[in-house]
């Protein structure tokens, strides 16, 4: 089932790479930030006060025009006889704030799952989750994200920041690093570490 998911996604985002890409500068922004790539990270996080859960998560964007991209993420992280699956696929939204600085915003379909070996049911929720945030150059090879989610999804809600880095090693890859922290009807708290390809 979870390789059925996976590679369900990846053609998803496949499909998003292959697509021809509009913007006047492909994947890049006026102010040079990139938002062409594909970047697959080692995930690890606290859940519900409970360490030790581990995994990956795959994400990805592609710049249609200078201020509108598509967004997909899919994150897997699992301990013992239990396995969490979060995904999202959307639309952002972004515009110049400084000559090396965007502001962003998103709304993408949301999508989380729990499923335990010990029990025969499994517990999947679906609604949106609305982002906004800034990233920034803050050298020529490396930039910051900040951010804030609220997600809704059944009867579950959350507040997500996160904080994140990319550097850019070769002109077409990138080392990523980053933090989450998540309140509301579950606790979560973790980081992230990756390598990602610009297009």
């Amino acid at each position: 089932y979870h390789m059925n998911k996976v590679c369900f996604l990846a053609c998803v985002m496949a499909s998003l790479f292959s697509a021809p890409v509009w913007a006047n500068e492909p994947g890049k922004s006026d102010t040079g930030l990139d938002y062409n790539y594909l970047g697959v990270d080692y995930a690890s996080y606290t859940i519900s006060s409970t360490s030790g859960y581990a995994g990956y998560k795959v994400n990805g964007s592609l710049l249609v025009n200078q201020n509108i991209y598509l967004l997909a993420n899919y994150f897997n992280v699992d301990k013992s006889s239990t396995v969490y699956e979060k995904s999202n696929i959307g639309l952002g939204y972004r515009m110049p704030i400084a000559a090396n600085a965007d502001f962003f915003t998103s709304l993408a379909y949301y999508s989380q799952t729990k499923e335990q070996s010990t029990s025969p049911t499994k517990a999947t929720n679906t609604g949106y989750n609305l982002s906004l945030g800034a990233r920034a150059k803050i050298s020529s090879d490396a930039d910051i994200t900040g951010g804030y989610s609220y997600i809704s999804a059944g009867s579950y809600s959350y507040n997500n920041f996160n904080l994140s880095i990319k550097y850019n090693l070769t002109d077409a890859i990138y080392a990523s690093g980053g933090y989450q922290s998540q309140t509301g009807s579950s606790s979560l708290s973790g980081y992230t570490l990756g390598l990602g390809l610009k297009f």
